[in-house]
């Protein structure tokens, strides 16, 4: 190289930009320039110094919900909220999953603790032609995640999508960690799900809790977050 409010106005709160920057800088991140490449992938890391280390110093991280950018070059940029915080939610989920395994996940800003910022950058969306059977009843409650990803999965040109990621100090904004990371289009198989896609948000997931877990182990005894990318 994925408990809420049901109210639209936090649905939109979260919901898509359009990026007027080139791809590779949707403006997510204040920074691209600190960002390196790692061979052979698409994919690029920051770190501060001493970041792996200093990890050990927080007990708790928040997540905040994913945003989506739309690219400039987008053939459409219409997406209803319940099936943008459908896609949303289940971000933030496989991020709080990996992430929860070493440090309990939090909803309030504070000493010792971390801020992660996900979002899908680059997204290119079509328009689908269904008429009256995409109609959205007033009062729409999304009850399953994989109900309000189908058409999603039909809009979104998953290939093209990146995923980027910023690790903050809560309280004093500092970036301690930043990565920009692509959707390999060859890995996608023929039937396989938007949902199942988020191979590249479990990796980063798995690889940041990595880092949180090792910060708390003598360095001889750190396992190897730097395993090949998916």
């Amino acid at each position: 190289m994925i408990s809420i409010s049901k109210s639209l106005s936090a649905a939109l709160a979260a919901l898509f930009m359009v990026s007027g920057a080139v791809a590779d800088n949707s403006g997510f991140l204040d920074d691209y320039s600190k960002l390196e490449p790692i061979p052979g992938t698409d994919a690029r890391v920051y770190h501060a110094p001493g970041a792996w280390e200093n990890f050990k110093n927080y007990k708790a991280v928040m997540i905040d919900q994913p945003e989506f950018i739309i690219a400039a070059d987008s053939e459409y940029r219409g997406v209803k909220p319940d099936e943008a915080k459908a896609v949303a939610d289940l971000m933030r989920q496989k991020m709080s999953e990996a992430v929860s395994k070493t440090l309990p996940v939090v909803d309030m800003a504070g000493p010792g603790v971390l801020y992660i910022g996900i979002a899908a950058s680059n997204v290119h969306l079509k328009k689908k032609k269904r008429g009256l059977l995409g109609y959205t009843p007033a009062g729409f409650v999304v009850t399953s995640a994989a109900a309000a990803t189908q058409d999603m999965e039909e809009k979104i040109f998953l290939q093209d999508m990146k995923l980027e990621i910023k690790v903050l100090d809560s309280q004093t904004q500092e970036l301690l960690a930043a990565a920009v990371d692509q959707i390999n289009p060859s890995a996608k198989k023929p039937g396989e799900t938007w949902a199942d896609e988020h191979t590249v948000v479990k990796y980063w997931s798995e690889r940041l809790q990595c880092r949180f877990d090792n910060s708390s182990k003598p360095k001889e005894q750190w396992s190897d977050c730097d395993k090949a990318l998916p």
